[in-house]
């Protein structure tokens, strides 16, 4: 049985398409590992006040 050529075609624009879609931009990268830190900076601050700044 012979591959139909017009399906393979259609296969690797797929097979192509499909792996574009899951690269990550490294704008991206950076962004979300800033605000990642960002968050992460806060949170730590937080709990190093302790209860310090608690209203009763």
């Amino acid at each position: 049985m012979a591959a139909n050529p017009d399906r393979n075609a259609k296969h690797k624009e797929a097979v192509r398409l499909s792996r574009a879609y899951r690269r990550l931009p490294i704008g991206v990268i950076f962004l979300g590992s800033l605000l990642l830190t960002g968050v992460a900076s806060a949170g730590s601050m937080i709990l190093s006040l302790g209860s310090v700044h608690l209203v009763p």
